[in-house]
């Protein structure tokens, strides 16, 4: 009952918003009968094939590390689909510059159980492109608080077969409030003012919470522990996070020299607890491991393309897209199958409905995006133009000892950090219309970040019409960073990223052990894929592309910022 109430007030709440929301006057031209076509196909799950998508990208294909063979099989999957929906030009498009990624990985094999003074389980998962064990080892347990170089020499010589625990270990909080949620009425009106957002919502969700230890790196002054304990002869690092409850979250660093860098092993908080207060009492716990993971030098690196030809504007571009890749502590389901199998279904739906497109709609399908947006970046520089990064110059404020700003990060090179040189285009940089990307999650899109470009919100307003019984209701104005949409905004094209509901997100999904097939919402998903075939169409078949904002002139002389976006 009491939920049921809530619903009510809720919907209430969205009423009353929807009633204060500025018209605009874009007078768009809406063909109300295709776009009954799109959620037709979209919206009933007799139709909808998102969800298989979703399974195939996960249940048989995840995890997707960037690099790794299983990626690769993803991609050719994708590609046998789409080309089986009728796409034209469909391809795993490979990278112009295939030295991001010197080796791919694999985690082939896991095991790790505690032996003493009482045997159980540990769950984890390998960072990426660590190494393995080299068969079964076994060794005792060790906490190291220290961080600098002198603190750690009273370990020289008491290391050897050990496995490190880099901190002490974390409390770890109660779920005080549900794990699952929704944006309330209130949170988008909130985030349709421009004001800078708030922690809790409308920020950038590219960047994982900290992991708690790290692995073994970042002392002080640069230091680097990992280099001594590997000297030292121990047998690996175990690094959890605080979070609790099972949930432990997982990266790993494509530039590791495998003959340089430990095992390092994610493990949950609670085990990593048990062990660290077993040797506050001095107890002796030993741990054996059997962990094989595979390196693949020099992996063929790609984006996953196919498209809808156009008509009598073919030769402009609408593009769809998400990232492909993942992390590996589970099935990449929430970051990103959710995104990629909703824009592969997006494809699906204007083939399969049958709705005329003037512009060519393609769809992009990112690799390399957990290693800082690279596919994207690859690709736009390839087919739209590049501007160059330049070095930031230090602050005067830096210079007297002042307090880093930490919102300056923000606004430099399109997600990249720091000023941009100009802009140096390719010939289809002016034939590109628009780009809709979809990556926080499993959850409804609520709406859209408009990138800071005013003149495509009356527009969006009016493509918003026809979903507003579906919950999209939101314009704001606010920038929101973290994903590939900024590939395309770096240089002055309009990209833009979806709002949409956390659901689980953050609490439990992003980049953890968790991230699998059941904790997408079909509803959603379904939703989602229905809406981003509908503002697809709406592009393509748009007199004129959509508006651009003004490119930030580039940084010249030191006294320059960088370019904001």
């Amino acid at each position: 009952m009491t939920h049921y109430v809530r619903t009510i007030a809720a919907s209430l709440g969205a009423a009353a918003l929807v009633a204060t929301l500025p018209l605009g006057a874009a007078s768009e031209k809406i063909d109300y009968e295709a776009i009954t076509k799109i959620k037709e196909q979209g919206l009933q799950t007799q139709n909808s094939k998102v969800m298989e998508i979703s399974s195939w990208l996960t249940d048989v294909y995840g995890p997707r590390l960037t690099g790794s063979p299983n990626t690769q099989k993803a991609g050719e999957w994708a590609v046998a689909r789409m080309k089986e929906w009728g796409l034209q030009n469909v391809a795993l498009e490979k990278w112009d510059s295939q030295r991001d990624f010197a080796r791919g990985w694999t985690n082939d094999k896991f095991y790790m159980e505690a032996v003493s003074p009482q045997a159980f389980p540990i769950q984890g998962t390998p960072a990426a492109w660590t190494p393995g064990t080299s068969g079964l080892v076994r060794g005792e347990a060790i906490v190291v608080t220290e961080l600098t170089a002198e603190d750690l020499q009273k370990y020289a010589g008491k290391l050897r077969g050990k496995w490190i625990l880099g901190q002490a270990a974390p409390d770890v909080a109660a779920y005080w409030t549900p794990p699952a949620t929704r944006a309330t009425p209130e949170e988008l009106q909130q985030m349709e003012l421009a004001t800078p957002p708030t922690p809790e919502f409308g920020v950038s969700r590219g960047t994982p919470p900290t992991l708690f230890g790290g692995r073994g790196r970042g002392g002080a002054n640069g230091f680097d522990r990992t280099s001594f304990f590997l000297a030292e002869g121990a047998l690996g690092l175990l690094t959890t996070a605080p979070r609790g409850h099972g949930i432990y979250t997982v990266s790993g660093n494509r530039t590791s020299d495998p003959e340089k860098t430990l095992p390092s092993i994610n493990i949950p908080a609670e085990q990593y607890g048990r062990v660290a207060r077993m040797l506050e009492k001095n107890q002796t716990v030993t741990i054996e491991a059997d962990i094989k993971n595979t390196y693949y030098p020099n992996p063929m690196m790609f984006n996953v393309v196919g498209e809808i030809p156009g008509t009598d504007k073919a030769d402009e571009i609408v593009m769809l897209g998400a990232h492909f890749d993942s992390w590996h502590a589970s099935t990449g389901a929430t970051d990103n199958a959710a995104g990629s199998a909703a824009m592969m279904e997006a494809m699906r739906i204007l083939k399969q409905s049958g709705v005329k497109l003037r512009r060519t709609v393609r769809i992009g399908l990112w690799t390399g995006e957990e290693e800082g947006l690279i596919g994207s970046a690859e690709y736009v520089t390839a087919h739209f133009g590049s501007r160059a990064q330049l070095p930031a110059p230090a602050p005067p404020a830096a210079a007297a000892g002042a307090p880093p700003n930490p919102a300056a990060a923000q606004f430099g090179g399109g997600g990249r950090g720091g000023p941009l040189g100009p802009l140096e285009p390719k010939p289809d940089y002016p034939k590109f219309a628009a780009y809709f990307n979809i990556d926080n999650g499993t959850g409804a899109i609520r709406g859209v970040y408009l990138q800071g470009n005013d003149a495509v919100a009356p527009i969006f307003r009016e493509w918003m019409e026809p979903f507003r019984s579906l919950g999209m209701t939101t314009l704001t104005i606010r920038n929101t960073g973290g994903t590939d949409h900024l590939s395309f905004d770096r240089i002055g094209l309009p990209g833009f990223q979806f709002i949409q509901d956390e659901v689980e997100y953050g609490s439990m999904t992003h980049h953890t052990n968790l991230d699998s097939y059941e904790r997408l919402q079909p509803n959603d998903m379904m939703k989602n894929a229905t809406i981003a075939a509908a503002f697809a169409y709406l592009a393509a078949n748009r007199d004129e592309k959509l508006p651009r904002k003004p490119l930030p002139a580039p940084v010249t002389g030191r006294g320059g910022t960088g370019s904001r976006q």
